[in-house]
């Protein structure tokens, strides 16, 4: 069998074969450059990326829980609180706050069960990756045990145990100073008054998990040992779980218990609560 050359072929063929040839490689190299011109003018046609979420903003949840029956007997309660935190400049502010009413009787005979506020702001300031300085004030009020108004003041140290994106976990301890202010003098520990004040240490830990993509999980427990004056010892634990609903509505079931060793012969030193809730979103 023959091999066909351009030589074998006529000679106006042979010359239109070489002319392609000659002319096929930069045609394809054109193809390419218009190509690579075609998708950097896609590129620049996309809309701008979406502005971050400002790192410096509020975040939190408003919780509000309502109860009230009628009939033979008359119960009213109400609940609203609040957590927000911010994080800025290598440092973090939290407040919280804290509403409770509840009446309940029969008729026009009612009788307040729960009358209490509470409200607290902290600053974390960081001294490197793991070790943070905070100061703390707290206020609380509670008329059914006649206590007008308790003050805490504290300033000490922390460490970031655990940092993750999905977990975190710190601990602090402080010295602090506790002042209490009752409606009318009490008889506590032996000594009848209505102020009584101490000077003593903090210690605590606050924990939050995101478990799933819908429900966060978050504690806080801290105690307070009075060490001259009334050497009160002050326990509270805090804990919640919230599970979303929509973006910004959630779920919350809430568990706080409060622990005073020096009550008034009439009160008892346990304060325990388990309300559930509907928790709004604040921040982005």
């Amino acid at each position: 069998m023959r091999r066909l050359t351009l030589t074998h072929l006529p000679g106006h063929l042979s010359g239109l074969l070489m002319v392609a040839m000659a002319t096929l490689p930069g045609h394809a190299q054109a193809q390419a450059q218009a190509q690579a011109q075609a998708q950097v003018q896609t590129q620049d046609a996309s809309p701008p990326p979406a502005e971050g979420v400002d790192p410096g903003a509020w975040r939190g949840r408003m919780t509000a829980s309502l109860s009230a029956t009628a009939g033979n007997s008359r119960t009213r309660a109400l609940q609203v609180d609040t957590d927000v935190s911010r994080k800025r400049h290598g440092g973090k502010t939290t407040l919280t706050a804290l509403i409770n009413e509840a009446q309940s009787g029969v008729g026009r005979d009612r009788e307040t069960t729960s009358a209490k506020w509470a409200a607290t702001a902290q600053h974390d300031r960081d001294i490197d990756e793991q070790h943070f300085a905070f100061a703390r004030l707290g206020a609380e009020s509670d008329r059914v045990v006649e206590l007008s108004l308790r003050t805490q003041m504290a300033v000490g140290l922390g460490r970031h145990l655990i940092a993750e994106d999905e977990r975190s976990l710190d601990v602090f301890a402080g010295v602090a100073r506790s002042s209490t202010r009752y409606r009318e003098p009490q008889l506590i520990g032996g000594e009848r008054s209505q102020r009584f004040s101490s000077t003593g240490v903090l210690l605590g830990d606050e924990y939050s998990e995101q478990l799933s993509p819908t429900v966060l999980f978050k504690q806080r427990l801290e105690g307070y040992v009075g060490l001259d004056g009334n050497r009160d010892r002050l326990l509270k634990l805090t804990a919640s779980l919230q599970v979303d609903v929509t973006r910004r509505l959630a779920l919350t079931v809430a568990l706080s218990d409060s622990y005073s060793s020096r009550v008034a012969v009439d009160q008892k030193r346990n304060d325990l609560a388990l309300t559930t809730g509907l928790s709004v979103k604040i921040g982005p």
